[in-house]
């Protein structure tokens, strides 16, 4: 009783109301100021009042045992050994051979991953010495028949009246399921290859025109079999995300944050369009669900599936192509700040980093054949030449170019409504 009326509790609605009124005043310019203080304060409040919880463990509290020179652990090494030369022998082919549309490089690739998922399995049931994940709350039935059902909610969400919702039709809509044809579904020459890019200027993966074109095959040229594909994406990273959610701050926040992303205005608007935008979430939630839980468990099969989720979001939107460099700072934090425990972690490294690199499969070899291509989107949209400030006056420049982009980007997800053609929120 006293936790359950405890100030903390109470204290909950009065931090959320200061942090409100904040973000409502935020639309005024002429108060702006003080908008910002009410939720630099809101925030420091929260800090003090819930900075002590008691979340979840992030590493076991056992040390790893010395693990012995084994037959299991000869052959788990030696599965995940021939799946990187698998993945190798798959980027030569395409590299001699870029013009077939999955061909033997494919077949490789495919072979590769699935040698490496059952090596890791193996490797996770075998090898002594790794520890179990520290006990974390049990999944009843009820949680799991309410996540279910959340899903099939949120499933529902995105794909109901999919042809007439959004009303308006935003034209990569209409070049993506063209491409799709033109490459899949009616091509005048041979099918590109899977570990190529389409769409000249935009140059996206294109294994998501093909599924595009698959969907268009078995249900019709539409605009709702057009939108699909992106609606079971959006609808998918439910899971995930509860997941993540759950093994990191618990039950409860698990069911807030995926109701909360499940019933999201722009998740859903996002989720109905004929673009692969949305499937990025999907990925990194999943990538983040296996490399935390892969911090507990120590088990091969956690840094593997970390390292596949990461490197097959390759094949989808630009923004998956900042995940390298987030997990790279993820992994310098845990060196620096979690030293301890970290450098028990250094085997789990290389699998994951060696997992990414079979996850990308040919695609890589595409890039590094196309330097210009991987970051060249990015890099043409910057407002401002990244490099370190020499000068203050160079610093002030930097200063006046960033910040006034920035701030309406952060007011664009509070006060300010949408200045594109896709979403009007």
């Amino acid at each position: 009783m006293r936790a359950l009326f405890g100030p903390r509790v109470w204290a909950g609605p009065i931090v959320y109301l200061v942090a409100l009124l904040g973000t409502l005043l935020l639309g005024d310019e002429s108060v702006r100021p003080w908008a910002v203080l009410l939720l630099v304060a809101a925030a420091v409040l929260a800090v003090v009042l819930w900075g002590r919880q008691n979340w979840l463990f992030a590493f076991p509290s056992d040390p790893i045992a010395p693990t012995r020179a084994n037959r299991s652990r000869f052959i788990y090494l030696l599965g995940v050994g021939m799946a990187m030369l698998l993945v190798i022998a798959a980027d030569l082919r395409y590299a001699a051979a870029p013009n077939e549309t999955f061909g033997f490089a494919g077949i490789l690739w495919i072979a590769a991953i699935a040698l490496l998922l059952c090596s890791a399995f193996f490797g996770s049931y075998s090898l002594r010495g790794v520890s179990s994940a520290p006990d974390l709350p049990r999944w009843s039935t009820r949680e799991v028949a309410l996540l279910i059902g959340l899903f099939v909610l949120a499933l529902l969400s995105r794909v109901w009246n999919l042809a007439n919702f959004p009303n308006n039709i935003y034209p990569d809509e209409i070049m993506t399921g063209t491409v799709a044809s033109q490459s899949y579904l009616t091509p005048t020459t041979p099918p590109p290859s899977f570990f190529s890019t389409l769409w000249s200027g935009i140059d996206l993966p294109a294994l998501w025109f093909w599924i595009v074109a698959v969907f268009l095959k078995l249900g019709g040229i539409s605009l709702a079999m057009l939108r699909l594909p992106a609606a079971l994406f959006g609808a998918a990273t439910v899971v995930p995300l509860y997941a993540l959610l759950r093994g990191t701050w618990g039950k409860y926040a698990a069911i807030t944050g995926s109701t909360i992303m499940a019933f999201s205005v722009s998740n859903v608007h996002y989720s109905r369009l004929a673009l692969n935008n949305i499937v990025t979430q999907f990925f990194w939630a999943t990538c983040f669900f296996f490399l935390l839980r892969a911090l507990r468990s120590r088990r091969p099969s956690d840094w593997v599936l970390a390292g596949l989720s990461a490197g097959l979001s390759e094949y989808f939107y630009y923004g998956t192509r900042l995940l390298p460099f987030i997990l790279a700072m993820f992994m310098v934090f845990l060196i620096a700040i979690h030293w301890k425990q970290a450098h028990q972690y250094g085997s789990g490294f290389l699998l994951l980093a060696g997992s990414y690199l079979v996850g990308f499969g040919p695609l890589l070899v595409h890039f590094i054949r196309n330097p210009n291509l991987y970051l060249g989107r990015g890099a043409s949209l910057l407002i401002w030449s990244p490099h370190i400030p020499l000068s203050f006056a160079d610093f002030r420049q930097a200063w006046k170019t960033i910040w006034p982009v920035l701030s309406e980007n952060f007011l664009g997800i509070s006060t300010h409504s949408s200045q594109d053609i896709i979403f009007y929120g």
